[in-house]
């Protein structure tokens, strides 16, 4: 039946932002002429329609608050595929839709509450070939009657979750009996979408039955389904090929009776270009590029060679089948092994990467790493210098239809990074949240995001992820490949100019073997899906960053007085924050995903405010609170109108550091056998720390050495040690430490807190 498909607003729309809810047709067929009409709120009559649809766009007058029509004119050879369509106003950007380009005839689904399609006695009529776009509700089944000739071949082929809509269909072929002769749910090389060939035994009607295979109750709840002769492939190969290069590609499986070559753009600037089988209806394939060497897996029998930083490009070419590869390293050195197969979209392959040791003994293996393919650290033990790379089906497949893309690369650990936020509007003189989530390969250290690309007028902050040890958790089986999430604003000066631009978000952390630098991807879109445990729906195919426009002020604006707090250890923090204009009720609340990595921190609520448009937030340190950094990100709600709007304030960042430092003016001394030496030296103290007096000894010296202790005052910096070197004292070279503490924190408990000591190194000759 057909419904308004409803959009939940995503975290990029603020205020009075358009949102597109649906638009009507999903669709239309190359070379026509339709009336695409959108639908939603915020959509004002200045709006400008935002689109690659290859055609031209005329803006039609509604009248109507709620929808935008425009006349387009699909170019006669506008290539088949999937196109953004986005609206574009005063008050910034909205969500993106999706429109299929195809080159069948279409038509619309006839339902209504009167006249139900669910039974094949009310069943709609339709002229083959055709589209028909129809929609599902939650107990939902439209049946549509058609005529077949004996021996015609028809594909039947849903386009839905590819379009972003929230439906998994299924399609059910019923003789003229109703009797079902052929279904199916999910189908290779078309995602959870469904599709059917089938040959007619007899002529004359027939039906096909569609409905959601969970029959959920999904917002966004769109078919297109497609009823013809055509060919269909369920896979590519290769997958990718290196951008710029010169490649032959080839369309496997379906109905083709053989490999079919197809054209692939390897000059183009994107991540992924379409690749479609001459004259078929089927959406195009997904061709990745890359920048890296590549290289074909040779047909003779392996182990082959794989080398460093190239990516190979393999196919599972039988059942149980397992592909081997040498692969030069270094003993100690630690590599990262990933493989692209069945996240492309073009391959069947369930892939399971395993690595071995010269003696056969497995050194690491994974089948997937948050999402559908594997990515495999490893550390190459002492002595070898050559690991083996097995790669097969975990389900031991194989065929045509099981490619993959496998690469290797030095590296102690690595990450990703995905924005959650598929766009952006930043009110002018104020303030809009970006979220992020980093996916850790093997790399547990601090991770900072930024936003290189920003317009003049705008700042930035926030987007620090604190390393997993700051979690202070000891239950978490695999703290180095968990997910954190992390967040940053975008703020607006108030005479802040710009156009919308794309931006690029930077995940970057500096390591012991050097500095880790990765580009977030962004979702494209996003749309919920209902049900338990659903993933929601993205397009990151549409290589987009993280576009952003200006948007008009809003009524309210929060703020606070710091960007950077710096505190000590132990110290609890009054975070203020107050509406600058607008009728405000106060109500600051925590973002749990950005401080839940960091141990031993308490955030509460301030106690409430004289004035009614101002809060706070009290951040609670412990002595046993790590060093590290981390956001906080406070809201409000504005009542507008008599209408809830969050706002936000920028992020502010707290560093937490050791409440004093011991900065000996040396960290190597020397002395001779029989002789002396002194440390000095200077205690530099957080202006935030609560203790005094520090006491300061030596530790871990090597017999025949003694030194004596010393207590800085609370009002002193320097300090001086002198230390005695026995006769008979080993010669040579020794570790030692600076150890202290201050045993008067100014707490009503008595309490004592230390740092870790000051290593150092004393040669006695």
């Amino acid at each position: 039946m057909r419904k308004l498909s409803l959009l939940a607003l995503v975290a990029g729309a603020l205020g009075g932002a358009p949102v597109i809810r649906d638009i009507a047709p999903h669709g239309a067929q190359r070379g026509k002429t339709v009336q695409l009409t959108i639908k939603g709120s915020g959509l004002e009559a200045g709006a400008k329609i935002q689109t690659t649809i290859p055609g031209a766009a005329s803006r039609l007058a509604t009248g109507k608050e709620t929808e935008l029509a425009f006349i387009v004119e699909l170019k006669k050879d506008a290539a088949v595929g999937v196109y953004p369509v986005r609206v574009l106003t005063r008050d910034g950007l909205s969500n993106v839709v999706l429109f299929s380009v195809g080159e069948l005839p279409e038509v619309e689904e006839k339902e209504t509450a009167k006249e139900p399609n669910g039974e094949t006695k009310s069943a709609e009529v339709v002229t083959v070939p055709a589209v028909v776009n129809g929609t599902l509700t939650e107990a939902d089944r439209d049946v549509f009657t058609f005529d077949a000739k004996p021996g015609q071949k028809l594909v039947f082929e849903m386009e839905a979750s590819v379009l972003a809509s929230a439906i998994d269909p299924a399609i059910e072929i019923l003789d003229a009996g109703g009797r079902v002769i052929a279904k199916n749910d999910d189908a290779p090389g078309n995602g959870i979408d469904s599709r059917i060939e089938h040959t007619f035994k007899t002529g004359g009607r027939h039906y096909v039955r569609v409905h959601d295979s969970k029959f959920s109750d999904q917002a966004v709840n769109f078919y297109r389904l497609k009823i013809g002769s055509y060919p269909y492939a369920e896979a590519l190969f290769p997958l990718g090929a290196r951008r710029g290069s010169a490649v032959s590609v080839q369309a496997v499986g379906g109905n083709l009776a053989q490999p079919v070559a197809v054209q692939a753009d390897t000059a183009a600037k994107t991540r992924l270009v379409p690749v479609r089988v001459p004259g078929s209806a089927s959406l195009p394939f997904l061709f990745e590029l890359g920048d890296q060497p590549e290289s074909m897996e040779p047909a003779a029998a392996g182990p082959h060679v794989l080398a460093a930083d190239t990516v190979m490009n393999g196919r599972i070419g039988r059942k149980g089948e397992v592909d081997r590869y040498r692969l030069a390293v270094k003993p100690g050195s630690h590599w990262v092994l990933e493989l692209r197969a069945a996240a492309l979209g073009t391959s069947q392959l369930d892939g399971l990467v395993t690595v071995y040791g010269p003696d056969g003994k497995k050194l690491a293996s994974r089948d997937d790493l948050a999402g559908s393919d594997p990515v495999v650290p490893v550390e190459i033990p002492e002595k070898v210098s050559e690991v083996v790379v097995a790669v097969e089906d975990l389900l031991g497949r194989g065929g045509l239809a099981y490619g993959y893309r496998l690469v290797a690369r030095e590296s102690p650990a690595d990450f990703t990074v995905r924005l959650n936020s598929p766009f952006v509007n930043v009110p002018l003189d104020g303030t809009a949240v970006v979220q992020a989530t980093v996916q850790r390969r093997g790399y547990d250290g601090p991770v900072r995001l930024s936003i290189p690309n920003l317009p003049k007028g705008f700042t930035v902050a926030g987007g620090h992820v604190a390393p997993s040890a700051a979690q202070q958790r000891f239950d978490d089986p695999n703290p180095r490949f968990n997910s954190v999430g992390s967040s940053l604003t975008i703020t607006a000066a108030a005479d802040a100019v710009a156009e919308p631009v794309n931006l690029t978000v930077i995940a970057r952390a500096e390591t012991p073997h050097g500095v880790i630098e990765r580009v977030a991807e962004g979702p494209g879109l996003v749309v919920a899906v209902r049900g338990l445990r659903q993933k929601t729906l993205a397009a990151p195919w549409l290589d987009m960053g993280l576009p952003m426009a200006l948007a008009r002020p809003l009524p309210a604006k929060l703020s606070t007085p710091v960007p950077l707090v710096r505190i000590a250890q132990g110290v609890e923090y009054p975070l203020q924050f107050k509406a600058d204009r607008g009728k405000v009720q106060v109500q600051g609340r925590l973002r749990d995903a950005i401080v839940s990595a960091v141990g031993n921190l308490r955030v509460l609520q301030a106690p409430p405010a004289k004035n009614p448009q101002q809060g706070g937030l009290l951040v609670n340190t412990n002595f046993a609170t790590p060093t590290t950094k981390f956001d906080i990100l406070t809201s409000a709600t504005a009542d507008i109108d008599g209408k809830p709007m969050d706002v936000f304030a920028p992020i502010v960042t707290f560093e937490v550091t050791q409440g004093y430092q011991v900065w000996p003016k040396s960290a190597a001394w020397s002395a001779v056998a029989g002789g002396s030496f002194e440390i000095t030296g200077e205690v530099y103290r957080e202006p935030t720390f609560e203790g005094g007096l520090v006491k300061i000894e030596m530790q871990e010296l090597p017999d025949g050495v003694t030194c004596g202790t010393v207590e800085v005052a609370a009002d002193a910096r320097p300090f001086r040690i002198a230390c005695q070197v026995a006769a008979p004292a080993a010669k040579g070279t020794h570790e030692i430490q600076i150890a202290s503490q201050a045993p008067d924190t100014g707490r009503k408990a008595k309490d004592t807190y230390k740092i870790a000591p000051v290593i150092g190194k004393l040669t006695i000759q």
